[in-house]
């Protein structure tokens, strides 16, 4: 893992595709980096993602397509050791003593040794009918190539 003392570190295009999963689209770095359950309907195989610091707590990052810029979007969070952690995107839906339901979203981005792109995302979410419980905790890694330019 690289050290990562400013956010510049992950300046750079990289590729949509995750090297890992080719093909997938809920695999896709726009697809982590949205933090949605829905797939983008730009052609996510031809995609670039290109990632642009902005301040001390924010990542810019624009979809291309050959080259222009179709979408962008800005990531909001914290440099925290050698990753970039994004805010947690919650949802709570409470009815009191019937049903609850909470949602929890989340990524973190951190450079490998081969300065590839790699991004840890996490997704639960918990809830009750009555007083039965249930839940679902996924945390996955991807890797993303960057693009020599």
């Amino acid at each position: 893992m690289h050290e990562i003392s400013e956010l510049q570190s992950f300046d750079g295009t990289y590729e949509n595709l995750t090297s890992d999963h080719k093909g997938s689209e809920f695999s896709s770095l726009w697809n982590q980096l949205i933090l949605k359950n829905e797939i983008d309907m730009l052609d996510f195989k031809n995609a670039k993602i290109r990632l642009k610091a902005i301040g001390r707590s924010q990542i810019k990052a624009t979809w291309l397509d050959r080259g222009l810029e179709k979408k962008s979007i800005v990531l909001k969070g914290k440099l925290k050791g050698n990753y970039f952690v994004s805010q947690h995107k919650r949802t709570i839906i409470p009815i009191p003593l019937i049903y609850g339901m909470i949602q929890n979203n989340q990524f973190q981005l951190w450079l490998d040794q081969d300065s590839q792109l790699r991004v840890d995302r996490l997704q639960n979410r918990w809830g009750w009918i009555f007083v039965f419980l249930a839940g679902t905790d996924n945390t996955s890694n991807y890797k993303y190539i960057k693009v020599k330019e």
